[in-house]
């Protein structure tokens, strides 16, 4: 990644822009996935391909029984990324896609990493394989904003929401970081969120990184 842009951010025809309505929509899917799936996590140790595929099963369940508006849209776990030069096994995958059945068919994409003590602080969640992935184009170089999942497993979102927010800050630079983080709510029902806007020079373009942290701290009775 290189150094960050002070310039205003580009514009081009060759991306989607999301509508309201799409991102409202894939953050209550998210959302109704999460909130039936915290029942199934039995551990503070649970990998994050399982959380993952907790809430897109999920989400799936959802679709087939919610509003009519769910008829548009479908999720997609672990689905691997076209990509220049990688075939077959090779192509990178990304964590989950919700797309819609829409001019364009537009893609939300969504990076997910653990944050929990000892072994999975912010350094994955910002590096190559968490946020980088979005601005380097690997995943959604066709899209102006994606969102990362953070799982909580220890502490507090309050806690891990702190600990991201000042990681990025401290390697704006390298994360071609463009203006302040701002808090934000899209959904009541996901209160621990927040943006970033982070150039992308290789695209001629930025991102719009919405962070959602989810508490995965396992409650079961012992």
């Amino acid at each position: 990644m290189t150094k960050a842009s002070k310039s205003a951010q580009p514009e081009s025809d060759r991306f989607i822009v999301f509508s309201n309505a799409f991102r409202k929509h894939a953050h209550l899917l998210v959302a109704w996935g999460y909130s039936d799936t915290l029942s199934k996590i039995k551990s503070d140790n649970e990998e994050e391909p399982a959380i993952t595929g907790y809430i897109a099963h999920s989400i799936k369940k959802r679709l087939r029984d919610g509003p009519p508006w769910c008829k548009h849209y479908f999720v997609r776990d672990d689905p691997p990324v076209e990509q220049e030069g990688c075939s077959g096994r090779k192509r990178p995958r990304v964590d989950m896609i919700i797309e819609a059945n829409m001019k364009g068919r537009p893609e939300y994409v969504f990076e997910a990493k653990r944050l929990r003590k000892n072994g999975y602080g912010p350094s994955k969640y910002i590096g190559s394989e968490g946020m980088g992935c979005f601005i380097t184009g690997r995943y959604a170089s066709r899209y102006k904003e994606s969102a990362m999942l953070g799982y909580v497993q220890s502490d507090s979102s309050d806690y891990w929401k702190a600990k991201v927010k000042a990681a990025i800050d401290k390697n704006a630079t390298q994360l071609e970081l463009n203006g302040l983080q701002q808090d934000i709510t899209v959904i009541d029902d996901l209160p621990y969120e927040w943006f970033s806007v982070h150039t992308r020079q290789g695209l001629g373009s930025y991102v719009k990184i919405y962070h959602i942290l989810l508490d995965c701290i396992c409650r079961m009775p012992i």
